[in-house]
Parts: structure tokens; C-alpha cells; sequence
């Protein structure tokens, strides 16, 4: 699992170190499952041939809609919904602020804070 908050989008979308983790889980089809603002960590993981891992890949995130509407928006220095589309992400979001997750594979999301009992609950029905 990868948390969300803003954290991961200050050093995690682009931590060399965590991409490959992730670049090698997702080839092992090993459970990765961010929610909130955790799916900007999967912006750090490439290919051997230099694509994202995750270009294609159905997942959800914390929505522009949440991060402007919630009161930091103004102060976060670029929007993950947007960056992940721009990687070829196939972002499928529900209402803001209701508990959503999207199950792609082993890739499993979950929108914002409020998913986050869901996804857990999808995590150990993937591990079953």
C-alpha cells in the first residue's frame, strides 16, 4: 500500500528507487495499491524502454475536483489526476468524496481517504 497526502507528490513520483520496486512488482504481479494521493508514486516507474508501467492501466485518484475544492488545492504545486492522464492512465473516478476503488490486476487504487476501508477490503480479497 502507498498512502496518500501530499508527500508522495514532493519526492515519490519521481524516486528512482521506487520505480523500480514498483516497475519490478507489477512484472511479478505483486499487489500494488495506492490510494489517495499514493498513485503519484506510480509516476516514478518506467519500463526498460523508458514508458510508464501504468500507461493503459485503469486506476483512480484523489480528483482535481477533491484537491481544489478541499481547501489546499491553491498551495499543491500540480495536480496528480492530471499528471497520471498525461502518462496515458485511464482515470476512473466516482462523486468527490465518496469511497471508490478500481481493480486493475494487481494494480488496486483507491480515490481519497474515505476508500480506504474499501480498498483494503479489495487488497485481502486479492490476497485470498
Amino acid at each position: 500500500m502507498m498512502p496518500g497526502g501530499h508527500g508522495p507528490m514532493a519526492d515519490l513520483y519521481k524516486d528512482a528507487d521506487l520505480g523500480r520496486l514498483l516497475a519490478t512488482a507489477d512484472k511479478d504481479d505483486k499487489i500494488i495499491a495506492p490510494f489517495c494521493h499514493g498513485p503519484a508514486g506510480l509516476l516514478s516507474a518506467m519500463n526498460d524502454d523508458g514508458k510508464f508501467v501504468f500507461a493503459g492501466r485503469r486506476l483512480t485518484v484523489f480528483t482535481n475536483e477533491e484537491e481544489l475544492g478541499g481547501g489546499t488545492g491553491e498551495n499543491t504545486p500540480w495536480l496528480v489526476e492530471d499528471a497520471l492522464k498525461e502518462k496515458d492512465a485511464l482515470i476512473e473516478n466516482a462523486a468527490a468524496w465518496s469511497s471508490h476503488v478500481v481493480r486493475d490486476g494487481n494494480l488496486i487504487t483507491g480515490q481519497n481517504p474515505q476508500s480506504s476501508e474499501d480498498l483494503a477490503r479489495e487488497v485481502i480479497k486479492a490476497l485470498s
